[in-house]
């Protein structure tokens, strides 16, 4: 009878975690109509809703008075599209070419420069995006090294390779700069090649839903960094979305199913000591 009530405990814990898992948890603010508040850096964000084709997709410009956003694909390359209405709606270089592709605007007077960047994931095969990642792409840039497989995504504790360059040419002791629209603020400095090893703040609340799944949250980031030279100034920035550790849901499931199993296991023996006193 006792392992009967075992299987039971067992099986009723893990489905009130897989609920947990599954359940629709709050999306990033990054995903909200109207201009974020969390960063005064340039961003390039999906439009709310912008359903798409698969090799199209609507960016708007944010804090940057941007005239066209340019779109390059792992085969090489470059398209521009116009902003209009606040918006521009891109479509790949290479419509039969999938994978990871680099979005991009840019603003600038004779003073100042400033790029905002992303990457956008095209659901059709196509090779890695190691070749476009290398490719010079603006004077001052960041660049992910590596970029999340497909399927990935950047998550809390987690540490990831950012490539700093100008001209074509990694920048040493560069400081890049990391926001979060949850609030965390912090800067790194990049190493003898340029690469800045970003730590992801573990700031989701604590029962955020680490799994898989659609109803995963998500927040977003943005790397900055910038630079004088000459009489001109060049500011960079790098947002995507991240998300919380995949351990956080895991550990929360399986610990109520092993605690209960814990209390079953200790119900004999519990009994055993109370008739040991009646007798």
């Amino acid at each position: 009878m006792h392992w009967k009530i075992l299987v039971l405990a067992l099986s009723t814990a893990s489905f009130a975690a897989a609920a947990q898992h599954e359940g629709h948890g709050p999306r990033g603010r990054a995903a909200d109509a109207g201009v974020p508040a969390w960063t005064a850096q340039p961003l390039l964000l999906p439009v709310p809703g912008g359903r798409g084709e698969r090799s199209a997709v609507q960016v708007r410009p944010v804090g940057l008075p941007a005239a066209e956003v340019r779109i390059a694909g792992p085969l090489g390359g470059e398209q521009a599209f116009p902003v209009e209405a606040g918006a521009a709606r891109l479509r790949s270089p290479a419509p039969e070419s999938g994978n990871y592709h680099w979005v991009s605007a840019r603003f600038e007077t004779p003073a100042h420069v400033a790029v905002a960047s992303t990457v956008w994931y095209f659901g059709n095969p196509g090779p890695a995006p190691v070749d476009l990642l290398r490719r010079p792409k603006s004077e001052l840039e960041i660049v992910p090294d590596p970029l999340p497989r497909e399927h990935g995504s950047y998550r809390e504790s987690e540490k990831w390779r950012f490539v700093v360059r100008y001209a074509g040419q990694p920048l040493a002791g560069q400081v890049v700069r990391l926001e979060t629209e949850l609030g965390t603020r912090t800067n790194f400095i990049t190493d003898a090649d340029g690469v800045a090893t970003v730590l992801f703040p573990r700031d989701f609340a604590p029962d955020a839903d680490g799994e898989g799944g659609h109803g995963r949250p998500k927040a977003g980031f943005v790397l900055s960094t910038e630079r004088q030279d000459g009489d001109r100034h060049y500011v960079t920035a790098f947002n995507y979305t991240y998300g919380p550790d995949g351990e956080r849901g895991r550990s929360l499931g399986w610990g109520a199913a092993f605690g209960l199993v814990g209390m079953l296991a200790a119900a004999p023996l519990l009994r055993r000591r109370r008739h040991g006193k009646e007798q």
